[in-house]
């Protein structure tokens, strides 16, 4: 019986060259899986190139649709420019300001200050050679009118809730 236990033991045990086989097929396979990996991800990342420069080569674009461009852009700005106006006009003299608010009332700054020392005075001088006239006068006697104009409106304002009151007596 003894011999028999050993004998079903060694026809159970692969031999030395079943197991080398199995031993290179694993090989093999593991070769074959390696480079399917290496050439998908060749494949990813040349589509992520591809979609990367594509996205950052907006001149090429910029350059066939300028008009399409021009009117994105435009659009975005006055988006964004009526956004950040509207958060700070509702906000301003208000004592507790959002998050938001108050960074609208900073951008508003920053513009403001970058506008009045690059922006006019280029502006400004090359709307002189255009058409010659001092377009920031212009601009001050505006907002001069403007200053002066809230004052009559605030008044006739209060004249016409005034005389609503009185009817509505």
């Amino acid at each position: 019986m003894g011999r028999t236990s050993v004998t079903d033991k060694a026809a159970k045990e692969p031999s030395k060259e079943q197991l080398q086989r199995h031993l290179k097929e694993t090989r093999d396979s593991l070769s074959q899986t390696v480079e399917q990996l290496k050439d998908t991800v060749a494949v990813q990342v040349e589509s992520v190139k591809d979609t990367v420069s594509g996205v950052l080569d907006y001149r090429e674009k910029l350059q066939k649709e300028p008009l399409l461009w021009s009117l994105g852009t435009l659009s975005a700005g006055f988006a964004l420019g009526y956004t950040l106006g509207y958060a700070h006009k509702n906000t301003r003299g208000a004592k507790h300001k959002s998050q938001i608010a108050a960074f609208a009332d900073g951008i508003v700054d920053e513009l403001s200050t970058v506008g009045h020392s690059l922006v006019m005075p280029a502006l400004s001088s090359r709307i002189r050679e255009l058409f010659g006239f001092d377009f920031a006068e212009v601009l001050e006697e505006l907002a001069g009118a403007k200053k002066k104009a809230p004052k009559r409106i605030a008044k006739a304002t209060k004249a016409k809730k005034k005389s609503a009151k009185k009817r509505a007596r």
